[in-house]
């Protein structure tokens, strides 16, 4: 959300009247939890980064605490949308294909995956449409995540290309827009596990959601 100049000035001024919570904030800088979480390289960077700079995923940071000690190399993931997660999922699961629709970011990614990965373009205008690239692979994943555009038809096209025990994610579930999206999987049957909070170079407050099952790859 944009502040204006005059409203960050007035905080200026209201910060200087309290010091206590300037000196707070101030500390933030050098220690605590945006400094153990590398908030303030990912800000810079405009990209998430953990604190040892390597790639992290775009998710809240409860969620992305939760998946990591649970993730294996016997696991395979889809994703619609790559970027940084691309790289921190191939880097704990045997095998990750990403689909991309924007070309430059595609032909970016192409030369920082690494051979795990399968990084596919599929053009939102082509006739059989982003949403159903998966439908391509002729296979199931334990893990689907859904993070790029277009994302209720990428539910609607994909839920069937979970293997049994297998998991949905969806980032930004808190948005209004995903609301159908997430009502067709609790019809499904499943069930879901919401984690809030912030994200890498964001303070705002957002949803990182996993759709599982009784039986599922992550042991919920």
């Amino acid at each position: 959300m944009a502040v204006s100049f005059d409203k960050k000035i007035k905080t200026v001024f209201k910060l200087l009247s309290e010091p206590a919570i300037l000196n707070a904030l101030l500390s933030l800088r050098h220690t605590g939890f945006l400094v153990d979480n590398g908030w303030f390289e990912s800000f810079r960077n405009k990209s998430p980064l953990g604190k040892d700079s390597k790639p992290v995923p775009w998710f809240t940071y409860s969620c992305n605490d939760f998946l990591k000690d649970r993730l294996n190399k016997d696991l395979s993931i889809f994703e619609f949308g790559s970027g940084n997660s691309t790289l921190f999922f191939a880097s704990k699961v045997g095998s990750v294909v990403s689909s991309e629709h924007n070309k430059d970011w595609y032909n970016f990614q192409k030369n920082r995956v690494p051979n795990n990965v399968k990084l596919i373009y599929f053009d939102q205008k082509n006739d059989s449409g982003y949403s159903k690239s998966i439908e391509a692979q002729n296979t199931e994943f334990d893990i689907i995540i859904v993070d790029g555009i277009d994302r209720m038809n990428c539910i609607f096209n994909s839920v069937d290309f979970l293997k049994e025990g297998g998991v949905m994610i969806l980032d930004d579930s808190e948005r209004k827009e995903y609301t159908t999206g997430v009502e067709f999987l609790l019809k499904k049957g499943f069930k879901k596990l919401d984690f809030w909070g912030i994200a890498a170079g964001i303070l705002f407050k957002k949803c990182t959601t996993i759709f599982y099952k009784e039986k599922n790859c992550l042991q919920i």
